[in-house]
């Protein structure tokens, strides 16, 4: 396959920060921002994203969409370009890189490959490419065709592919995130119950002394989860449909959900990434969150 040009949906921190490394390389690089908003659409614009209007309009110029959202709006993006097929001949490879369950995966690949897509499951591990600097994510990949895309290393992404089965993207996505972002849940816990309790002084002090690894862990990850919470919800509940697919049970990340659900619902869901104003300390994450608990929010529902 000839890619010529990529879609984007959407150009959020992640999206754009790959989208721009795409433009660079000299891809056409496009996004269906119709009814988008205008952070959305100045991401776009600052990475050379050209914006062309209505989903389906993706159907007709596209070669490859990579699908980067909410995990919990990526089934239905995919059963919306299938809604949209009948009426367009085109037929771009659809690349689901969202962080969501294997069977999510593999759901949302049946409906692809029914209405004549082909189908790339991945997941995305590490931050988002960043201008001036080399560092970009892992975007890990399996399916039929994923040897294909191995050809945009060239711009500097790092695709790697895991084989013709659809899910082992998904899968690793949902294990280490598991780790990473389960740990950050109950790190947000674990510190906003030391100073309701009035031990925050010596938890991190003892910390500092007898887990360092997992202090620099906290003091990075509370204060970067903050913006992201929102995304963290779906995430969460992905990762528990995981486990509860694999026989496991599945309770531990419906908690950890609930307290994204939290932070998302307090003054720190507010921020976005590039306009930080609160939360950028651990000690300052577990104060709002604290004083936000204070105010009555239930953690139990």
């Amino acid at each position: 396959m000839a890619i010529k040009t990529i879609a984007i949906q959407s150009p959020g921190d992640m999206g754009h920060g790959i989208g721009r490394v795409l433009a660079e390389a000299g891809y056409r690089t496009v996004s269906a921002l119709e009814g988008r908003s205008q952070r959305t659409r100045g991401l776009a614009k600052a990475a050379g994203i050209e914006d062309i209007g209505g989903l389906g309009y993706l159907l007709g110029q596209a070669d490859v969409i990579l699908s980067i959202m909410r995990p919990d709006r990526a089934l239905g993006f995919v059963e919306t370009l299938a809604s949209l097929a009948p009426a367009h001949s085109g037929r771009p490879m659809i690349v689901d890189l969202n962080a969501v369950a294997p069977g999510t995966g593999r759901t949302a690949a049946a409906v692809a490959e029914a209405a004549g897509f082909d189908f790339i499951d991945g997941g995305i591990i590490g931050g988002p490419p960043r201008p001036g600097s080399k560092s970009t994510p892992r975007l890990y990949i399996s399916g039929p065709q994923a040897g294909e895309l191995v050809i945009l290393n060239q711009t500097g992404l790092d695709f790697r592919v895991l084989g013709d089965g659809i899910g082992a993207g998904s899968a690793i996505k949902m294990c280490y995130a598991a780790l990473t972002k389960g740990l950050t849940a109950i790190g947000i816990h674990s510190m906003v119950t030391a100073r309701l309790e009035g031990v925050e002084e010596a938890l991190m002090v003892e910390l500092g002394s007898s887990q360092k690894d997992l202090l620099r862990h906290l003091e990075r990850g509370l204060p970067d989860m903050c913006p992201k919470a929102y995304r963290w919800v779906g995430e969460m509940e992905e990762i528990s449909k995981t486990h509860v697919d694999g026989g496991l049970p599945g309770e531990m990340f419906i908690g950890a959900a609930k307290i994204y659900s939290m932070v998302e619902a307090s003054p720190l869901g507010a921020e976005v990434v590039e306009d930080r104003k609160l939360g950028k300390t651990a000690e300052e994450v577990a104060r709002i969150l604290g004083d936000h608990i204070g105010g009555g929010v239930d953690l139990t529902r």
